[in-house]
């Protein structure tokens, strides 16, 4: 019988699957193992992202921008406007719209468009960045073009099946009723670490999910204990004195180290928005036990 990651994995490659219809058996997986920055992606994707919700890398968008100028005799010209110094972020933008609203513009016949205020037109027809004889700059927009629209949902679509095939290889059962979690086991944290950083595009280093059983801390090497440590997101500080306790008291069930981890479960210790506290903590167990060579 299929699991639930199997059907994510085939569902991925399926046309006949909606992307709403992946990413909500996704959301049950996420669930199930603890992955909640996870199922916040999946909420976002379906409902859209607010304002301050932190944007994955894939839905900013360099575009190009049109202009339509206006001049005698009703004249009307339309150019392509060149980028300049200080619209940097004029010619990019960022989509937070639901992701059905993404897939009916990529269907639309004609490409879709984001039109620049006013005032910022007055601005960059001001700069003399682009000028035409006797016409003034009417207004601009932004070409969002259907490919890259598409591009976007394929996207969604392969960060699902990534999910998906990660946690698969070290942990098969993994979104079933009964399966592993970040509660039940801590090795199913530094999986839910890189599938998140991975979702989101922050590219951490840590070596996660099936590598890090290929790429282990050797037993004793405490530079390679603080390096990993510092790549989950903790700052020199923070790394010095868990691999100060780590060293000293050789587990991370004596007092030192508890109170740590719950310092880092509580938020006490920042590591950036997208990935839970939990998951972290775990992460920083999994790479004490290998760095202390204990199971």
């Amino acid at each position: 019988m299929a699991t639930l990651l199997d059907q994510i994995i085939d569902g991925s490659s399926d046309e006949s699957m909606k992307t709403p219809d992946l990413l909500r058996k996704v959301q049950v997986a996420a669930t199930r193992i603890g992955a909640p920055g996870v199922v916040a992606w999946v909420k976002q994707e379906l409902q859209g992202y607010p304002d301050d919700a932190e944007l994955p890398d894939y839905r900013k968008m360099a575009t190009s921008v049109m202009g339509h100028f206006t001049g005698p005799m009703q004249s009307q010209i339309k150019k392509q406007l060149p980028p300049y110094p200080g619209f940097e972020d004029d010619f990019t933008i960022d989509m937070r719209q639901p992701l059905i609203t993404l897939q009916s513009f990529a269907e639309s016949d004609e490409d879709a468009q984001v039109q620049w205020p006013a005032w910022r037109v007055r601005q960059y027809e001001e700069t003399g960045a682009f000028a035409i004889q006797f016409h003034g700059l009417f207004g601009a927009w932004n070409v969002v073009t259907r490919q890259s629209l598409l591009g976007v949902i394929d996207t969604v679509r392969s960060k699902a099946m990534e999910f998906a095939l990660e946690l698969q290889e070290s942990f098969p059962d993994a979104g079933s009723m009964d399966g592993p979690s970040v509660a039940k086991n801590t090795a199913v944290a530094p999986v839910v670490f890189n599938t998140t950083n991975n979702i989101y595009g922050h590219g951490a280093n840590i070596a996660t999910g099936s590598d890090i059983a290929q790429k282990s801390i050797i037993k004793g090497n405490l530079e390679e204990l603080g390096r990993q440590v510092r790549a989950l997101g903790l700052n020199d500080a923070e790394v010095t004195e868990f691999t100060a306790i780590i060293e000293e008291e050789k587990s991370v069930d004596k007092p030192r180290g508890k109170a740590f981890l719950e310092k880092v479960r509580a938020g006490s210790v920042a590591v950036g928005a997208a990935v839970p506290s939990n998951v972290i903590a775990g992460s920083l167990i999994e790479l004490a036990k290998m760095y202390l060579g204990v199971s």
